[in-house]
């Protein structure tokens, strides 16, 4: 009876090491690789919804950096990031010009919208145009949060001011340095008009009870907005990344998220 015990707990014990090796052996390790991001895409939770899915059936981890386009860019040129996701197409020419990336992906796009205070709605009922509105904060002195960092969003304001043939020089300018999502609660706090993409500002909305669209045109070209992602040829694997952005699987995240978070098409994945 002894000897039958034995070889019983023989046998466990064998079972349990040779499962363990095999676990040990044949289990590949998490690659992990940071990716400079620009916060508007960041702030709007879009990432954290869509990324968990590819990390798991890739065993990889992205681990993003969420600063403005601009200061995504050198991050990521000083090598302290392996990919990039911004929304400033110029950026992105430079990169390769430098040959610090081979391409880049558009793969999902919304659009820039103006938001201001609910009490000065009724002063824009009648713009045809973002630069035209630009124009009536600027010359009744109204409060306007300027992101003023060198992000795609702040580069996309000064176009603006530049199509309505003025300059940003007055009192009621304010330049915050800060992403997207803290520019916002400051126009909020301020009850000023801030120039956001539509999906930080929609997913906020709860929390920036004083502000509401001014206006919105997605005819308008200058609002056309849309994120690609580059990655550094040394980090080759980030490939499956770019190709899991272009995939069918990819869009119904897209599809998923919108309905989730915002009951109407607000990111568009990029065909």
């Amino acid at each position: 009876m002894k000897k039958v015990i034995f070889k019983v707990v023989l046998v466990c014990i064998l079972l349990t090491f040779v499962s363990t090796f095999s676990l040990y052996s044949f289990s590949k390790p998490v690659k992990t690789y940071k990716i400079a991001t620009t916060t508007s895409i960041y702030d709007s939770g879009f990432l954290s919804f869509v990324v968990p899915e590819f990390e798991k059936k890739n065993n990889m981890k992205l681990n993003f950096i969420s600063v403005g386009s601009g200061q995504a860019v050198k991050i990521f040129k000083n090598g302290d990031a392996d990919g990039i996701i911004i929304h400033e197409k110029s950026f992105l020419d430079d990169l390769r010009k430098q040959k610090l990336i081979q391409k880049y992906t558009p793969f999902v796009s919304n659009y820039f919208i103006l938001v201001g205070p609910k009490s000065k709605k009724n002063l824009f009922k009648k713009v045809k145009s973002i630069e035209a509105a630009f124009l009536i904060i600027k010359n009744k002195n109204l409060k306007f949060v300027s992101r003023a960092d060198n992000s795609a969003t702040y580069i996309r304001e000064l176009e603006i001011w530049k199509l309505a043939k003025t300059k940003p020089n007055f009192k009621g300018y304010i330049k915050s340095g800060q992403g997207m999502g803290m520019s916002l609660n400051l126009a909020n706090e301020k009850e000023a008009f801030i120039l956001t993409d539509e999906a930080t500002f929609y997913k906020m909305k709860d929390k920036l009870d004083k502000l509401d669209v001014i206006y919105q045109n997605p005819k308008e070209e200058i609002l056309a907005n849309t994120y690609y992602f580059a990655f550094s040829p040394k980090k080759p694997d980030l490939s499956l990344f770019d190709t899991f952005l272009k995939s069918d699987e990819f869009k119904k995240l897209v599809n998923s998220f919108n309905q989730k978070y915002f009951k109407k098409e607000v990111y568009r994945a990029v065909k």
